[in-house]
């Protein structure tokens, strides 16, 4: 009795019916669910090229003096980086040319997903993979297959493949440049 009352209370006090006032509430809570769920989305470039900043110094600056260092940097930058819902990276098989394959967390073989494009796979063990392939212009650098959990993001392909092009494959043929512009200098000096 006392709770429609209250009911009947609030309606004639705001003019508001029964009914609007928990539809006004779940209708809030959405927005709000979607507001922080858009921002996440939304910010992820900028994030990431925030956190990605730390690497391209190192390149400009030839900290690394090998392939494999820069592999395995960009790999745990990846899985660490990419661990939003519709977006949770949890391993990968990283190749880059004139590196040594870097695994984590994976049992996958990396050739058996090989294209062109990037691409998006189902494991048996529930799991779901995304091949990519590192290019720049017509040179092949490499590629990667990242191995994911949970539910996937459509716009997760898009963001790979925007990352892929604006962060990775220019920094990676520096990486390679320097390298072996670097081993090339070592040699020179060791024989003289």
């Amino acid at each position: 009795m006392w709770s429609m009352c209250s009911w009947y209370g609030i309606e004639l006090l705001m003019g508001a019916n029964i009914w609007q006032i928990p539809a006004s509430i779940i209708g809030t809570l959405i927005a709000v669910i979607s507001g922080i769920y858009f921002y996440t989305i939304l910010s992820i470039p900028y994030k990431l090229s925030r956190k990605f900043d730390k690497i391209k110094d190192k390149v400009a600056l030839e900290e690394y003096t090998s392939c494999d260092d820069f592999q395995k940097e960009v790999a745990n930058f990846i899985i660490d980086f990419f661990n939003y819902p519709g977006a949770n990276v949890i391993g990968g098989n990283f190749h880059f040319n004139n590196c040594k394959s870097y695994i984590r967390n994976s049992g996958e073989d990396i050739k058996k997903f090989r294209s062109d494009t990037i691409t998006k796979f189902k494991l048996k063990s529930g799991k779901s993979a995304v091949y990519v392939p590192i290019k720049i212009a017509n040179h092949n650098l490499g590629d990667m297959l990242l191995i994911m959990e949970g539910q996937t993001l459509p716009l997760f392909k898009g963001m790979i493949a925007d990352f892929e092009n604006y962060f990775l494959d220019d920094q990676l043929y520096h990486v390679l440049n320097s390298v072996s512009r670097n081993g090339n200098k070592n040699k020179k000096n060791k024989g003289a």
